[in-house]
């Protein structure tokens, strides 16, 4: 028989059963539409707590990279600070905390490196060198700040004589961003809290919250069990289901509350529908029977479409056929193939940070393989830039030797022998100046210096040398600042020596030094070879060149622009080049921070020191 002679004959034989079981289904699909959106939203809190867990691993990475680096092993901790502030996340929100093993803090990322932090000490950095362990905070108001924070903090190796622990700190509004990335209703209420029920954030009213204890119900109910769902009414007297979950790393409980009626109200949409189907069968009973027949037939079919593009992988929106059953299997069929896309989505996700995790194994392999090329390169270059003075020494040692030997060619022999004796004294001196300098062992004799008046000597001296082969520029103002007169020559003297070397006989070199705000620029600009684009962005990193071979005419190892920079950057300056191309020479700016006060006594009559154009 077909479904519609089976609905006739239960409809006129047992209406009072149907009519029981009628009201069982419809209980039944409250209770399950309510557990199905239930569990949705408790997939949403461990959603969010994952999100938590991972700013918390990254914060945990980047501490680790401070912990062991070599700099806080020197107890270097300008450099300390300075890598802190370049691994600190979004500005404002969080910085990174030193404290030795005395708990006395060293610097907060927060303040310049130097000032005098509030409090003499930090008790629980005691607690996390005894344990060895990386320590995830509770709410706490930040000494120096006195914001709502948190903090990641992580201990320093064991096996590195004085210890430390690196402190990220989180402001509590850093957390809004977690409920801005997840699948948050408008209606529902989110809130973090620490091990101790303590409120850190929440998405509503989240700057008054902060500090706040926890709901006493919910706080009860999370200490018991560590996930779960509780129905209660908020602070703000709503009745919500409050779904709660815990996060693994933290020990932080993330709660959803969601408000009831939300919960219920497409379970008792449907159950009004049901409602009004019954009075219908209940007056009309053989026509509804032949009419749900109809429509039972034509769900039935659909459900059968449904699953079968369930069988495909697509998701497909089934349409409400007003039988309560077969709505519920095809919200079923429908929450399945959801779930089943979100898993695809998630093992396409992870397959994609496989493949990333390759690419950075693969760039990393070919920035080593870089470098040893450089290495190789480098050592090549250096023993021909050793060799070629060294064989002019030896030849004009071997002139000089020579029986008879006229008074002119033992003069050019010796000037010859001085002359690369120069050469080899400032390949020296430059290797020796590189290596202090990247090993932070360098220290600067800081004194009041005019630059306008070490530009002029420098501009002077390589006039001599230069020997009338280029036209000059030269336009220089008095200008004071706080540094190292040598190291100021060593950095203008580099730039100096690259215009010459670059420069083709019959160019011309500009010198202009000049105060700008509170700047004082040095500008060098010649019309030499220029620098191709591709150079502009390594040009002062160490051993970099423009396109040259072994045997080249200029020579040099490539670490004269990296001495101005690394010089310049102590100095509390910065320099930049530009050059338009190939053959169009370049120039070469370096700004330095003006002296407070300007110069150290005022002179009688400020006169311009200007070079006349040679």
């Amino acid at each position: 028989m077909k479904t519609r002679t089976y609905l006739f004959l239960m409809a006129a034989a047992i209406l009072i059963p149907v009519v029981l079981a009628f009201w069982i289904g419809v209980s039944m699909l409250l209770d399950w539409e309510r557990e199905s959106r239930i569990r949705r939203v408790q997939e949403t809190a461990r959603a969010t707590a994952l999100v938590v867990d991972r700013e918390i691993a990254v914060a945990e990475v980047l501490l680790r990279t401070i912990a062991n680096s070599e700099s806080l092993a020197d107890q270097n901790y300008p450099r300390v600070y300075r890598l802190a502030k370049r691994l600190n996340g979004e500005a404002g929100m969080t910085w990174t905390t030193l404290v030795d093993d005395e708990t006395r803090p060293i610097f907060n990322t927060l303040m310049p490196f130097g000032t005098t932090l509030a409090g003499t000490s930090r008790p629980y950095a005691a607690d996390v060198l005894r344990s060895g362990r990386t320590r995830v905070s509770g709410y706490f108001l930040g000494p120096t700040s006195g914001r709502s924070v948190v903090s990641v903090d992580v201990p320093s190796p064991p096996d590195q004589g004085k210890r430390y622990v690196v402190s990220q700190i989180f402001d509590a509004r850093y957390f809004e961003r977690v409920f801005a990335a997840s699948a948050l209703e408008p209606t529902w209420l989110v809130g973090i809290f620490d091990a101790n029920g303590v409120t850190i954030a929440r998405n509503k009213g989240g700057a008054h919250s902060a500090g706040k204890p926890m709901h006493p119900e919910m706080r009860a109910a999370a200490s018991a069990v560590g996930s779960g769902v509780l129905r209660h009414t908020t602070h703000e007297g709503v009745e919500v289901y409050g779904i709660y979950t815990r996060s693994a790393v933290s020990g932080w409980t993330i709660v959803i509350g969601v408000p009831v009626a939300e919960i219920e109200s497409a379970a008792r949409t449907a159950a009004l529908y049901a409602t009004m189907a019954l009075i219908v069968l209940m007056g009309l009973a053989i026509f509804v029977a032949v009419f749900l027949g109809n429509k039972l037939s034509a769900a039935l079919q659909q459900a059968g479409s449904v699953a079968n593009s369930l069988a495909r992988g697509a998701v497909a929106r089934p349409r409400p056929t007003r039988v309560d059953e077969v709505d519920a299997l095809l919200d079923g069929l429908h929450f399945t193939s959801q779930a089943l896309s979100r898993e695809s989505a998630a093992r396409q996700a992870l397959q994609h940070e496989r493949e990333q995790l390759l690419l950075s194994e693969q760039r990393a392999r070919r920035v080593a393989e870089a470098q040893s090329r450089a290495k190789d390169g480098f050592l090549a270059m250096l023993g021909h830039e050793l060799r070629n003075p060294l064989a002019a020494i030896s030849g004009a040692m071997s002139v000089l030797e020579m029986q008879n030997l006229k008074p002119e060619l033992a003069a050019n022999a010796r000037d010859i022998s001085r002359r690369q004796m120069r050469h080899l004294t400032r390949i020296v001196d430059d290797l020796l100046d590189v290596q202090r300098i990247l090993s932070g062992k360098i220290v600067l004799q800081q004194a009041p210096v005019d630059l306008g008046e070490v530009l002029r000597a420098c501009v002077e001296a390589k006039r001599l040398v230069d020997n009338g082969c280029h036209h000059w520029n030269v336009d220089l103002a008095p200008a004071w600042v706080e540094g190292d007169r040598t190291r100021l020559e060593q950095v203008v003297d580099n730039l100096l020596h690259n215009a010459i070397k670059y420069t083709p006989a019959g160019g011309s070199i500009a010198v202009r030094c000049h105060v700008e705000g509170t700047m004082v620029l040095v500008e060098v600009r010649d019309t030499g070879v220029g620098i191709a684009p591709e150079l502009l962005p390594v040009i002062f990193d160490v051993l970099v060149q423009g396109p040259t071979s072994i045997d080249r005419a200029q020579g040099g190892l490539g670490l004269g622009l990296a001495l101005v920079k690394e010089l310049t950057a102590l100095h509390g300056g910065k320099v930049s080049v530009h050059s338009d191309g190939h053959g169009k020479g370049c120039t070469f700016t370096v700004g330095f921070p003006l002296r407070a006060g300007g110069a150290p006594q005022a002179p009688a009559a400020a006169q311009r020191p200007t070079l006349d154009p040679a």
